[in-house]
């Protein structure tokens, strides 16, 4: 076992490390897996966490609607298919939805980057604030399209 511990690319074990090593290791660490991604405030939110972007996160609503070929309405403020209503808000997308037998739990609206999510008993009616667009929050959409157009 002596073996695997000797050499500059061997395994050190953290004891063997002084608190100087530790923290180089560590910067390095940051360092190496620092990358900007500033593309990503196109899907919602900002990633410095300075607000959200309301008109962006509007557009990437319409395009993925558009590319499931849902036939909706919309202006500058609000979308609107079949028994949905998607309208900018001051913190997101407040999205509205009255359908019968919604295919959804109370704990699909805690999730992150959804806020004041309330569904009624019945599974009737959903009323939801969007703030960021991601891979879960499309599977959440697709789920309400596919239920409801």
């Amino acid at each position: 076992m002596d073996e695997l511990l000797v050499g500059p690319n061997s395994l050190r074990l953290r004891d063997d490390m002084d608190e100087d090593e530790m923290a180089r290791g560590l910067d390095h660490l940051m360092e190496q897996n620092e990358t900007d991604l500033p593309f990503l405030a196109s899907y919602g939110a900002d990633m410095d966490g300075m607000g959200i972007d309301v008109d962006a996160l509007f557009l990437g609503v319409e395009t993925f609607l558009s590319s499931r070929r849902v036939k909706f309405d919309s202006d500058e403020k609000c979308i609107k298919y079949n028994s949905t209503c998607i309208t900018k808000h001051e913190e997101g997308l407040l999205i509205e939805i009255e359908h019968e037998d919604l295919p959804l739990v109370h704990s699909d609206l805690d999730r992150v980057g959804f806020f004041q999510g309330t569904l009624h008993g019945d599974k009737s009616k959903l009323s939801v604030i969007l703030q960021m667009w991601g891979g879960e929050h499309r599977r959440f959409l697709e789920r309400l399209v596919e239920h409801c157009v």
